[in-house]
């Protein structure tokens, strides 16, 4: 049985798909390079029609939330497995994963373990449907993402999402939101931000969501309220300290949906990549995708 692996040249570390290749050499493995001309739907749609039952995501996070895309629409009762080599620039849902870094033992997970099922987030907006793994960023988050050029990634590696967001800190812009969170409702809320969590960590292995945990059924939602100078340094603080939830300019709900509406409109970034679309509903998938984990993931046992 092949099993269908897709890498992104693009990918941080993508030097070392030679190294990728020679750990698979024994495998039965069909390998597709991600162009803007793969329908990776397609790819998938015709691997299984041969029998495939993984698919493997060999690059970032960014490669990871184009395939489970993909996945999400094939039928849960076709669904193949999904094992994901970091290849990335931060690689944070592999760290959640408890993927390990090195190649060579994340390739022994995939042949050695047996995949077990996680979560996925479905959002909804005015014509449009998308999902994700890991976290979605709405608001200021957004503009840190624009700052990040191929040269500061390479430069920086995962620190270029503190390197982007020196400009954005001295000049955060106020979102008037009001969102409802399985019922409990919020209006008139002044914020800076809103984080959609399923895995722990975002932009570059920073611990945005303490307590998630991507096979509990559950989004972690933080809202981050605006404020002063002070505040600001409060929640950096807090985040650096592991007291992140516990600021006062901090909201924190683990719940299955999330509704909001934003003025202005709020775009948001899933992992990594920024969608146009303004996002009005988060659902959780509950165990929409078997995946292969190591056994130091983050967050439940």
């Amino acid at each position: 049985m092949t099993n269908l692996l897709f890498w992104n040249r693009e990918s941080g570390q993508s030097h070392h798909i030679g190294l990728l290749r020679a750990n698979a050499k024994t495998q039965a493995m069909a390998w597709v390079e991600l162009t803007h001309e793969i329908d990776i739907h397609s790819e998938i749609e015709r691997a299984l029609g041969n029998g495939c039952d993984t698919i493997v995501a060999a690059g970032g996070d960014g490669t990871v939330n184009a395939v489970v895309n993909a996945l999400m629409r094939v039928g849960e009762d076709r669904r193949p497995a999904l094992a994901i080599i970091p290849l990335g620039t931060a690689n944070d849902f592999a760290g959640t994963l408890g993927i390990p870094n090195d190649i060579t033992q994340a390739c022994a997970l995939l042949w050695n373990t047996r995949p077990a099922p996680v979560d996925i987030v479905r959002i909804n907006g005015i014509g449009f449907e998308r999902f994700f793994a890991n976290v979605a960023a709405g608001g200021n988050c957004v503009r840190v993402s624009e700052q990040l050029t191929d040269e500061l990634k390479s430069r920086w590696g995962p620190l270029c999402y503190l390197r982007g967001s020196i400009g954005v800190l001295t000049d955060m812009e106020t979102y008037h939101i009001t969102a409802d969170i399985d019922g409990e409702r919020f209006e008139g809320l002044h914020c800076w931000a809103i984080l959609v969590a399923n895995g722990r960590t975002n932009a570059g292995r920073i611990e945005v969501a303490p307590e998630a945990c991507a096979w509990d059924g559950m989004l972690d939602i933080i809202i981050i309220k605006d404020g002063g100078v002070m505040d600001m340094v409060e929640i950096v603080a807090g985040n650096l300290t592991g007291k992140f939830l516990e600021c006062d300019q901090v909201i924190f709900r683990q719940a299955t949906r999330l509704c909001v509406q934003s003025d202005p409109p709020m775009r948001f970034t899933l992992d990594g990549e920024v969608i146009d679309e303004e996002p009005v509903e988060f659902n959780v998938v509950a165990g929409a995708v078997r995946m292969f984990v190591g056994e130091q993931r983050l967050g439940g046992d």
